[in-house]
């Protein structure tokens, strides 16, 4: 049995009470009661999140009248709000404690999810366009951001890292957690997604989809916050360490800065004053309006056959969609020209302008923050008078996880975020049909959650040991990060060679138009379900990489600020990335596959993740801001050993 540890006292008393012995390590065994408690909590936020980021795209796009490219962008955004309140909701952790953070925010987010539930009523959803935009980009972000980046850590708490057996078990927790998360999508995009554009046959009619299925999301979240005050007696709770690291980390650098930091300090201040610029420019550009010219003529269920636009001129080809299709080329919002004079000058120069400087302000923010914090001897000792327990080893530890978080990330993200809106979209316009009826092609993201729940106990338990004993050494957490990095590009590769394979296969004139692309559009006759490869790719990558993020920021970070730090991660790997996502989407992602090109968007994925790999190489082997981090974590992210060792004992032998 584990002692509670109460918020009053010190995070390293934690012992397990029968542990006393040289033994201990090897017999340790985690505390599977609340570590199981976690990852049902985690497993049921996720089916929530998942459900609308899954659906919600075309929920805007068919139901709201959003463009395609506007519709994916608010997406985008969305997960970048999610991911951005991590940093505070860290912070609050550190400070207060992850339990208090965890229970507060949870309940917000629920109420968040109710919220935008109510406003997909049938009858109701342009009336209450508001209260879903509310709840969709305010309340469910704020509440994603209190459990996203503490869950992981308070899970990681229930195990402990004293002994070299328990960090074992950390990573395998992490693994595991991983794993948990994708139970959850596969419940999110193997039927709810479905449920969103084709409601439940006999139950629920097809207009009352989306509220049936996020009805569901929210009773799912309703249910983890239960679950989780339900196993408050069991868990170990670790006190909050106070605002001080945080303080200190900021003091020092802008000390620095005034008291011979030199360069670094000030290209520091300007990676970090650029973020924020960044997000606004972002969001700005996502939501300005794309202004449609005033008289276009556009087609209603009312006048469609007196008045048609069709989407393109291949669309032509089919001919107007007859009345007993309409109800699928309608659904909510009237057919829009996708190319050709309909967006006012004036509201497209500005959304460029918005985007362009977005992008200019995000490269420059990365940069400056890589560039700083390669090497920290730059951060100075506060004068005696403002000196804290937080000491400058410390501030310089924290600060030498972060150019590691950028370029994992970033690099692997990109290509990543490629699973939650190019690839549905794309298998919306490939053949969706199964027994007669469509599949949303949020479905097709059931192959990703299905390769990490099958392939994560088959990596842990069989081809990691495999791979240790053929290399006579333990498998390093950079060697699984570079090879995650290179199945990621590979998966957007093959999305890019299947989508020129798509626009050549004949449209699907004697069906129906798709239920999920945008309006008018009908599918193409090559089968959606190919798309389980690059989707499968994309989940084998994620264990590779993402977990072993969550282990590397647990850490490598000075436990006062572990909350912080792993926000870091979350925030660069969701919010960050997918506001550079949502700028590259703003120029590279078509409004119409059929006459645009969505493998330009592709190979510039594939681009980033190759050019992550070569940035990895060199900051493992060429940066000193190793110098910072402890022995044990340098090791594990180092990908290349022999060098690496080599040049350990000529250390150790000056």
């Amino acid at each position: 049995a584990r002692r509670l540890v109460k918020q009053h006292e010190p995070a390293d008393v934690e012992v397990s009470s029968d542990e006393g012995s040289t033994g201990a390590d090897e017999a340790y065994r985690p505390p599977w009661g609340p570590v199981g408690i976690v990852l049902a909590v985690e497993l049921c936020e996720r089916l929530t999140y998942y459900t609308l980021a899954g659906s919600q795209k075309t929920y805007l796009n068919k139901r709201l009248g959003y463009s395609a490219s506007s519709a994916a962008a608010v997406n985008s955004i969305f997960s970048m709000l999610c991911y951005m309140w991590c940093l505070p909701g860290g912070l609050a952790a550190d400070v207060i404690g992850r339990y208090k953070v965890i229970v507060s925010l949870a309940s917000t987010y629920a109420l968040g999810t109710l919220m935008v539930a109510i406003a997909t009523t049938a009858s109701m959803q342009q009336h209450l366009k508001s209260l879903f935009l509310f709840g969709a980009l305010g309340l469910i972000p704020f509440g994603t951001g209190g459990i996203k980046p503490n869950i992981c850590n308070f899970g990681a708490d229930q195990i402990g890292d004293e002994t070299e057996s328990q960090r074992e078990a950390q990573k395998k927790f992490f693994s595991y957690f991983y794993m948990a998360i994708n139970v959850g999508v596969m419940v999110a995009f193997g039927y709810l997604a479905n449920v969103t554009t084709h409601g439940i046959p006999g139950h629920v009619p097809l207009e009352q989809g989306y509220f049936a299925a996020y009805i569901v999301a929210a009773v799912s979240m309703a249910v983890a916050v239960g679950l989780f005050v339900a196993g408050t007696k069991c868990y170990t709770l670790l006190p909050g360490g106070g605002i001080q690291g945080f303080t200190t980390m900021v003091s020092s650098v802008v000390y620095s800065a005034g008291n011979g930091g030199g360069v670094r300090a000030y290209v520091a201040l300007l990676g970090w004053l650029s973020m924020p610029l960044f997000f606004v420019c972002t969001i700005a550009a996502a939501l300005w309006p794309s202004g449609a010219a005033s008289g276009e003529l556009v087609a209603t269920a009312a006048n469609a056959t007196l008045a048609y636009a069709f989407p393109n001129h291949l669309e032509e080809a089919c001919g107007v969609p007859g009345a007993g299709v309409s109800r699928h080329l309608f659904d909510g919002a009237p057919a829009r020209r996708l190319h050709g004079g309909g967006v006012e000058k004036g509201a497209s120069g500005t959304r460029a302008m918005l985007s362009h400087a977005a992008l200019f302000l995000g490269c420059l923010s990365c940069i400056c923050l890589v560039t700083a914090h390669r090497n920290n001897r730059w951060i100075k000792p506060l004068p005696k008078h403002r000196m804290t327990a937080f000491t400058v080893d410390d501030v310089r530890n924290g600060f030498a996880t972060i150019p590691l978080i950028i370029v994992v990330n970033l690099a692997y993200s990109m290509a990543y975020n490629a699973m939650n809106n190019a690839f549905p979209s794309q298998a919306c316009q490939m053949n969706t049909m199964l027994g007669g009826s469509q599949l949303n092609g949020a479905f097709f993201n059931l192959a990703d959650a299905i390769a990490i729940v099958v392939f994560t106990p088959l990596f842990e338990s069989v081809v990691y040991p495999l791979v240790q004993r053929a290399k006579g050494s333990p498998l390093r957490v950079g060697q699984k990060i570079i090879t995650g990095l290179l199945i990621a590009a590979s998966a957007n590769a093959v999305a890019a060679w299947m989508e020129v394979r798509r626009r050549s296969a004949p449209l699907m004139c004697w069906e129906a138009v798709s239920e999920c692309a945008p309006n008018g559009i009908h599918m193409r006759d090559m089968s959606a379900f190919w798309m389980f490869i690059p989707f499968g790719l994309i989940g084998a990558s994620e264990i590779l990489v993402n977990p072993c993020m969550y282990y590397f920021a647990y850490t490598a970070a000075p436990p006062k600020v572990r909350s912080l730090v792993q926000a870091f991660n979350l925030f660069f790997q969701g919010s960050v990335s997918n506001a550079f996502t949502a700028v590259v989407m703003s120029s590279a992602f078509p409004d119409d596959f059929d006459t645009g090109n969505l493998e330009t968007y592709y190979f510039i994925n594939i681009i980033c993740a190759l050019l992550g790999v070569v940035l990895y190489f060199y900051m493992t082997r060429c940066g000193r801001n190793s110098e910072d981090i402890t022995p044990e974590v340098r090791e594990d992210m180092d990908a290349t050993e022999h060098d690496f060792e080599s040049k350990e004992d000529s250390s150790a032998e000056e």
